[in-house]
């Protein structure tokens, strides 16, 4: 294959890994939110954070990878990235974490029992 392919197969592939990794760091602000519960404005001001850092980075691949230049396939890659992390990694991860999640309160809430006796 041509070097010109080489160089838009890598555009694409580093693309659809930064949309991955952008909602592996949005995970892990979701779980932080599990067990850190807080209100809906600081939630509003985290969400806002996230997405200018998704901007960020998404800015820096085109920076970095094409000279800046607006690639259709990259934007559709990165958001393929997000979708099908989502949809696979994110929705396990997250099950078992609310289960786990639940079994800790449980926990809590037996250890409270147990004081109050």
């Amino acid at each position: 294959m041509s070097e010109t392919i080489w160089y838009e197969l890598k555009l694409a592939v580093s693309s659809f890994l930064t949309g991955a990794g952008l909602m592996m760091v949005y995970d892990l602000l979701r779980i932080f939110r599990m067990f850190c519960p807080h209100n809906y404005f600081f939630i509003g001001a985290e969400d806002f954070g996230y997405w200018i850092y998704c901007a960020v980075m998404t800015f820096g691949l085109l920076y970095e990878q094409n000279d800046g230049a607006l690639r259709g396939y990259a934007v559709a890659g990165t958001l393929l990235g997000m979708a099908l992390y989502q949809r696979t990694v994110s929705t396990i991860l997250l099950k078992y974490l609310k289960k786990g999640q639940e079994s800790i309160r449980i926990r809590l809430k037996k250890r409270k029992l147990r004081k109050n006796r």
